[in-house]
């Protein structure tokens, strides 16, 4: 009955059976068979083919009717099931390549399941091999546009004869003109960063920009990068951004790295 990312609102029979099949995440099968069982009481390694579902089973009441509005608006029901989530998704990472899926995919039955994995197991199977022996990471581009010394390296290039105005009177201008300032810190960052990835898409087989946003610690993240990298360039990935870290001139750009993360920015949709 139910798609992959269907939303749990979404389960509305009548009359629901007892529980529904909950997914964490999709493995191969015959590497599935080396993992410990899964000793939690209602969760499963449902086999279909070739591809093994991580699964478990829940009360259907939990996620539909007019229930699931308010559990889903609820912190404290809500986080201990996403953590679990998280949580299973790592574990099948340790045993196999891993097809994520996200939190509230849910089924009507089993052999639900096992319909819409038969529908897709090329799909599947071909995204687990692509994905085999290769870990996800993001690269972050942020600049420093609070950073005093930034601001007037910035005003200097933009401003012809900065340097000979008074301190006082470069203080008032950058106080005014800030916001011109930060348009042009942001080209200027994401001119560099595009050309620090020029540098290491090599090491990867696979990468693309994702949205943008703003950091909490008062940097501006004008950029990200999703990565698919083969495991034994991690080490050179991360020695090599270390590096470019130290070519950016006064502090204005800073990249970073955070990994492996399951490889959710590659996945095919398979609704």
């Amino acid at each position: 009955m139910s798609a992959l990312e269907r939303p749990v609102e979404a389960i509305t029979d009548r009359s629901p059976p007892a529980t529904v099949v909950t997914l964490f995440a999709f493995a191969r099968a015959d590497d599935m068979v080396r993992a410990p069982p899964l000793e939690r009481e209602g969760l499963l390694l449902h086999r279909a083919g070739q591809v093994a579902a991580v699964a478990g089973l829940v009360p259907a009441e939990d996620y539909c009717g007019a229930a699931a509005a308010e559990h889903l608006a609820d912190a404290a029901w809500l986080a201990p099931r996403v953590r679990q989530h998280a949580e299973l998704v790592s574990w099948t990472m340790t045993w196999s390549a891993v097809f994520p899926v996200p939190f509230g995919t849910l089924y009507s039955s089993l052999d639900g399941l096992s319909a819409f994995v038969h529908g897709h197991e090329a799909t599947i199977m071909r995204f687990l091999e692509m994905t085999a022996g290769k870990q996800e990471w993001e690269l972050q581009a942020k600049a420093s546009l609070a950073d005093p010394g930034v601001l007037d390296e910035l005003a200097r290039d933009a401003w012809p004869g900065w340097q000979e105005l008074p301190k006082g009177t470069r203080y008032m201008r950058i106080c005014r003109d800030r916001a011109k300032l930060h348009e042009l810190g942001r080209a200027k960052a994401l001119e560099m960063a595009r050309g620090a990835v020029g540098t290491i898409q090599a090491l990867t087989t696979d990468m693309h920009e994702a949205r943008r946003g703003r950091d909490s610690g008062g940097n501006e993240l004008v950029a990200r990068w999703a990565l698919l990298v083969p495991t034994e360039n991690i080490q050179t990935l991360q020695a090599r951004t270390h590096a470019l870290n130290g070519c950016a001139p006064n502090q204005l750009l800073n990249l970073s790295l955070s990994g492996p993360w399951p490889p959710f920015s590659f996945r095919p949709d398979l609704r």
